[in-house]
């Protein structure tokens, strides 16, 4: 590695995947690159890895870069953020420090859609434990949902909850949506009736999360918005984990309510592997998933080499802090 030469680190491709896109060869060309697989946790950690670095490149949420990451990369003049989505990342700290961060456009959410219905169809036929059953040599007489006639409550019927939506209409089931800013005339674009939080969830077979995570949105659903729900009712989180309170769903599972609940977040990423989820038999898990196809992560790689390309050359793209 030469000292004089830009050096570039990508945080977090557990896919292995950033190598593969053609721009990667074009920052390799002009700066050293290091790539992360694996999650970073002590401060001996980030520094080492983050240390010298000029530029990283985030995979969203799964590295938070806050004032201790930015005091622990001292060398660093530019963050190529993938994805639009900023929770994770202290944004006035990086303006204050002047380093600009450029971010990728967002995808369709067809992805995550896709991943919804998975998730859904995996619990309502319970696809997971008869999977597991048949490889231990049984036939399991499992009793499946069946989700024609039932009805569906989309939390936040926006980009991704509106496609939701409207893939449940075309699968007959019928349609609650509830939200801050949605409107009856919204809702009925999707075929949805626009309800109330607490009705959605008393009335609701399947609950669907796709809201924003914010301040308003944080704990949305508790103790006691689980306990609204109809027995046996499923509930489905693609959207961010700290929606739905991780202590009082485990609580509320154990107790048998929700019937059953597919998650792809989580409150912390990785989920630790000894966390109490997994040992529940009422849960399906996925290790967010929901943009995580081959496509997506081509898109999304190659934009965000391409805005490092671009700092070098000294005209950065999509910067969302322009004062940096």
């Amino acid at each position: 590695m030469s000292e004089d030469r830009f050096r570039v680190v990508v945080l977090d491709d557990y896919e292995r995947f950033c190598t593969t896109v053609p721009a990667y060869g074009e920052v390799v060309a002009v700066a050293d690159v290091d790539v992360v697989e694996h999650k970073l946790n002590t401060d001996k950690e980030w520094a080492a890895a983050v240390g010298d670095a000029h530029a990283v490149v985030l995979m969203r949420e799964r590295s938070p870069f806050r004032e201790r990451e930015f005091a622990l990369a001292p060398s660093l003049r530019f963050i190529s953020q993938i994805g639009r989505g900023i929770p994770h990342l202290d944004l006035a700290e990086a303006t204050r420090r002047g380093i600009p961060v450029s971010c990728t456009p967002n995808d369709s959410g067809a992805s995550t859609v896709e991943l919804t219905f998975a998730l859904l169809l995996a619990l309502a036929r319970q696809i997971p434990s008869v999977s597991q059953g048949m490889r231990e040599g049984a036939w399991p007489p499992a009793v499946g949902m069946l989700l024609e006639g039932r009805t569906l409550g989309v939390i936040g019927l926006g980009r991704i909850g509106a496609r939701v939506a409207r893939i449940a209409q075309a699968m007959d089931m019928n349609l609650l949506a509830t939200g801050k800013t949605l409107t009856d005339e919204r809702a009925a674009e999707a075929g949805a009736r626009r309800v109330s939080l607490d009705t959605l969830l008393e009335e609701s077979d399947i609950v669907s999360v796709h809201c924003r995570l914010n301040g308003e949105t944080r704990g949305l659903i508790g103790r006691r918005e689980l306990q609204r729900m109809k027995p046996g009712a499923l509930l489905i989180n693609t959207a961010r984990g700290p929606i739905i309170s991780e202590g009082a769903l485990v609580e509320s599972l154990r107790r048998g309510h929700p019937g059953g609940v597919g998650l792809d977040v989580y409150d912390e990423e990785p989920l630790p592997p000894d966390h109490p989820l997994r040992g529940l038999d009422n849960v399906v898990l996925a290790s967010h998933r929901g943009y995580a196809v081959d496509r997506i992560l081509h898109q999304r790689y190659q934009s965000a080499f391409t805005n490092v390309i671009r700092f070098i050359e000294g005209a950065p793209v999509d910067v969302i802090n322009p004062d940096a």
